[in-house]
């Protein structure tokens, strides 16, 4: 059968092909997205440290949320009271968790890994007094927004 000249089914063939390859391509750059760390946003207080957060499908359905950062400087330095970082996650509905607490090694490197139900949040990294803070006490150091698709 033809239409205009042209043979349908390896038209059909070539269009079912192209949409294929589009689709394989579309999940890849996902895929590269989530797998590569994303860098996080530093305020003042921790402008010459950097921080990445890598983002990544976790088990049972959960997000899987890698922390990393360094030349971050000694809490205290950053708010008096402080002794520790805390990283915490902010669903976009929803009250802030605390979700670990970043501790430094010797050459002011960190880093956390948690697990979330959440798709779409903010993670941000705060000093703080101790590690079982319920609310923020200090201005973050870094933020990152996370939007998975998934």
């Amino acid at each position: 059968m033809k239409t205009q000249g042209f043979p349908i089914r390896p038209i059909l063939l070539l269009t079912a092909v192209t949409a294929l390859v589009g689709a394989q391509l579309a999940c890849e750059k996902v895929m590269f997205w989530r797998s590569k760390p994303q860098e996080m946003h530093s305020t003042e207080a921790g402008l010459a440290s950097e921080g990445t957060v890598r983002v990544s499908e976790g088990d049972n359905g959960n997000t899987k949320v890698s922390i990393r950062v360094k030349h971050l400087a000694p809490p205290s330095k950053v708010a008096v009271d402080s002794t520790v970082y805390v990283v915490w996650i902010q669903p976009r509905e929803g009250d802030r968790q605390n979700v670990g607490a970043l501790t430094l090694n010797k050459d002011l490197e960190g880093s956390l890994e948690t697990l979330t139900p959440h798709r779409r949040f903010m993670v941000s990294v705060t000093p703080e007094p101790n590690g079982q803070v319920t609310e923020p006490s200090h201005e973050p150091v870094f933020t990152y927004n996370v939007e998975s698709n998934k």
